[in-house]
């Protein structure tokens, strides 16, 4: 039987205090700013790199898209290996391998040429940095799963997720510095090292959260984050049990889950366009323009709007409004907002309209943290790192196929930019006609 839309649903482990919750929160925040710092280390480079290596545009395609062949194909299992063996075990593992491949990666790119086969080299260097961030995110989803109650999971992952932003902001700020004054290696080096500096803060929190030998429950003045109508610190406390499996076939057969992926896969696809070719358009478009500027304001629109989307979907609901109301709201707002952007892109020649246009789509693209974003968390709230693996490979899907297919349009159109953007934005309208017409935010299983 389906709950009502918001109905308490208990997570699998200890419930978190208020002190707990606010210290998970900005520790995984921070880690997702410094995953997405890396990950836009190479977008924002691009031009640099692909001058210094004779790169063209199906090149640089091929390069930047790769990344995603890696991520993809392991987020379908990441999620459901972070739920069976424990999150909290993976994570620190899997950082520290892609913290590594990203300090390392100036140098890897040199030894790729300097053997006889540098395309094969490039391409695992990339895949593999792809295979060891896929654990991330999910990972997140089942840590939050499992500690908070269902009020707080779509707020706080919300919140959790916008940190991606946040990190891109400080690849484009100081990364067009570097670039500029120092050189593109040195962005792959800070960032290497402020992701390591995570890796040991990420460290410290799993140490203390265990407490004076192992403590795994709040002490008796501490404020606990439940639902006191409907639980107590004992109820959550027994829910403690071996991970659950995942009823696939119910989800599978369930129109909703097929249409919040599509919603994933097209908001995914044109967040991948504009994450990995903006910096690219701008520089080739407008060649005295300052990439700190483009590399930034865009940025900036949708760390704002990432950050208020969450706050105005529990907003939303504690109004009265339904979830899946909620949800298609947002994530409506999201799709159309960005393909109107897009669409109006070709009509402009203006570097200022043109840089306004790009960052009103990035803010549109922001709502999503209150929509789809989250909706792995309404339909499957005991399997959210699981489903939420699967789900989210949808949407990076969309970094090796429209991020590659974009690169042979343009190098196919000699550089006319207008079809990417169009072609992008009628597949935005598309999703948020299926995500309203089918899309729900109750429970599937």
């Amino acid at each position: 039987m389906l709950k009502r839309p918001g109905e308490y649903e208990p997570p699998l482990g200890k419930i978190w205090t208020r002190a707990e919750s606010r210290m998970w929160t900005i520790t995984m925040f921070s880690g997702t700013c410094v995953l997405y710092a890396s990950r836009a280390s190479l977008p924002i480079s691009a031009a640099a790199v692909a001058k210094e290596f004779a790169w063209n545009k199906t090149d640089s395609g091929t390069v930047l898209s790769c990344f995603f062949w890696g991520y993809a194909l392991t987020q379908v299992f990441a999620g459901r290996i972070a739920d069976k063996y424990g999150a909290e075990k993976i994570l620190p593992y899997s950082s520290l391998a892609w913290t590594m491949l990203t300090f390392f990666t100036p140098h890897l790119f040199d030894f790729a040429y300097w053997t006889n086969y540098p395309l094969v080299v490039l391409l695992a260097v990339r895949i593999l940095t792809g295979v060891c961030q896929a654990f991330h995110i999910p990972s997140l989803a089942s840590i939050v799963s499992k500690h908070l109650a269902a009020a707080d999971k779509g707020r706080v992952f919300g919140i959790v997720l916008a940190g991606s932003h946040w990190g891109t902001v400080l690849a484009g700020a100081i990364g067009s510095i570097l670039i500029e004054w120092i050189g593109w290696r040195a962005l792959f080096q800070f960032v290497g090292i402020i992701s390591l500096i995570w890796c040991w803060v990420f460290r410290w929190v799993l140490d203390r959260a265990k407490g004076p030998g192992g403590r795994s429950s709040p002490l008796p003045d501490e404020e606990v984050l439940l639902d006191k109508k409907h639980d107590t610190i004992e109820s959550h406390l027994a829910a403690t049990s071996p991970c659950p499996s995942v009823p696939w076939g119910t989800l599978f057969r369930h129109p909703a889950f097929w249409a919040a992926a599509v919603a994933q896969y097209t908001g995914g696809n044109s967040y991948s366009i504009l994450f990995n070719w903006l910096p690219s358009y701008f520089h080739e478009t407008f060649p005295t323009a300052k990439g700190f500027v483009y590399n930034v304001v865009p940025s900036l629109a949708i760390v704002v709007t990432s950050l208020v989307a969450p706050v105005m979907a529990s907003r939303a609901l504690s109004e009265g409004k339904t979830v899946t109301y909620t949800r298609k709201l947002m994530e409506g707002a999201s799709l159309l907002g960005i393909a109107f952007c897009l669409m109006l892109v070709p009509m402009t020649s203006s570097f200022w309209i043109s840089l306004i246009i790009f960052t009103m789509a990035m803010a549109a693209r922001g709502l999503h943290h209150g929509g789809v974003s989250v909706n792995p968390h309404d339909f499957a709230p005991n399997h959210a790192g699981s489903v939420f693996g699967v789900f989210n490979a949808c949407g990076a899907i969309t970094g090796f196929v429209g991020v590659y297919i974009a690169g042979h349009i343009l190098e196919a159109t000699n550089n006319n930019w207008s079809y990417v953007f169009v072609v992008t934005a009628a597949q935005c309208v598309v999703g948020a006609m299926v995500y309203t017409l089918l899309g729900t935010g109750q429970k599937i299983i």
